[in-house]
């Protein structure tokens, strides 16, 4: 236990009133304190008293020294900042340490999978055409509604497909039952759409769009094997967009880590501040001095403890 002991006004600034109380005690000894500390300070004692019968009644009170909600909040919004306000250095070093690593981390694979969706669209768009899909369905099945194309190879392949026109057959093809099953079970994204470049590359029903699946039939699509036979692109593809997602999946699991050191920092931060508060007191009181003879004063004393 360190105690430290402050002479002085100090005390006085830490009593609203200025005031004192003293033990029934010394009124009997004939000892008179007037409440003004200036004025008793300076008194002579009468020559009854004794700076030994003296007890004057101490008031104890715990000071806060911290507020667990500012370290809680600090350590929300940057984790470890809380722990820097208490003074736990080492913790507040580890968490911080831990936010700039998952920061790093997150970036790292979320740059990764941006880079690698990159890959696999310009993949898509250089080796799956739309027209060339438009076409297998109609010449697979020629009950359904017909595709109407736009012939002008300048245009992008997504531009020269009447999109209404597409749906509505992949709608007829899936609906109809006197060929059931078909494996038409989806209705083609507009272009740049996420689905758009998940359906190409997951379902057997848009094989027919890779320009090296020359030879899959609509029995291809309905069993949903052959497709590794018939079209690398495809499964090369499917790779691609495995691995975006992968990175993407990392990214999204060190965000929900860097949610929880938050919190875990503000809690942390929160019942540190509160258990060094209950730490610290303060025990404020009038202690008795003997100048010489019979003369006592009366000093002000703050003693502060805290418990290592």
């Amino acid at each position: 236990m360190m105690i430290l002991e402050i002479c002085g006004l100090f005390l006085l600034c830490m009593n609203m009133h200025g005031q004192y109380r003293i033990d029934p005690a010394v009124h009997n000894n004939g000892c008179s304190l007037t409440g003004n500390l200036q004025y008793d300070f300076s008194t002579a004692i009468n020559s009854d008293s004794s700076a030994d019968s003296f007890a004057a009644t101490r008031t104890v009170s715990y000071k806060r020294l911290y507020s667990p909600l500012r370290a809680g909040l600090f350590s929300a919004v940057i984790p470890g900042a809380g722990q820097l306000y208490t003074k736990n250095y080492w913790q507040s070093a580890a968490f911080f340490g831990a936010e700039v690593l998952m920061w790093v981390v997150y970036a790292t694979y979320e740059k990764k999978a941006n880079n690698q969706t990159d890959l696999f669209q310009n993949y898509a768009d250089a080796n799956w055409s739309v027209v060339s899909y438009a076409g297998w369905i109609n010449a697979n099945f020629g009950q359904a509604i017909p595709i109407n194309t736009d012939p002008n190879p300048s245009l992008k392949p997504w531009d020269r497909v009447v999109w209404g026109d597409l749906n509505a057959a992949e709608d007829a093809i899936g609906g109809n039952l006197t060929i059931q099953p078909t494996g038409f079970t989806h209705k083609l994204a507009p272009h740049g759409d996420q689905q758009y470049y998940e359906m190409i590359g997951k379902y057997a029903q848009f094989v027919g769009g890779w320009d090296d699946a020359s030879g899959f039939t609509k029995e291809d699509v309905i069993a949903n094997n052959g497709i590794g036979n018939v079209s690398s692109h495809f499964l090369a593809y499917s790779k691609m967009r495995g691995d975006a997602n992968n990175f993407y999946n990392i990214a999204s699991t060190v965000s929900y880590i860097i949610i929880a050191n938050h919190m875990l920092s503000a809690l942390e931060a929160a019942w540190n501040a509160s258990k060094l508060n209950h730490r610290i007191k303060l025990q404020g009181h009038i202690e008795s001095r003997r100048i010489y003879g019979n003369i006592v004063e009366f000093v002000p004393t703050l003693h502060l403890e805290y418990e290592l």
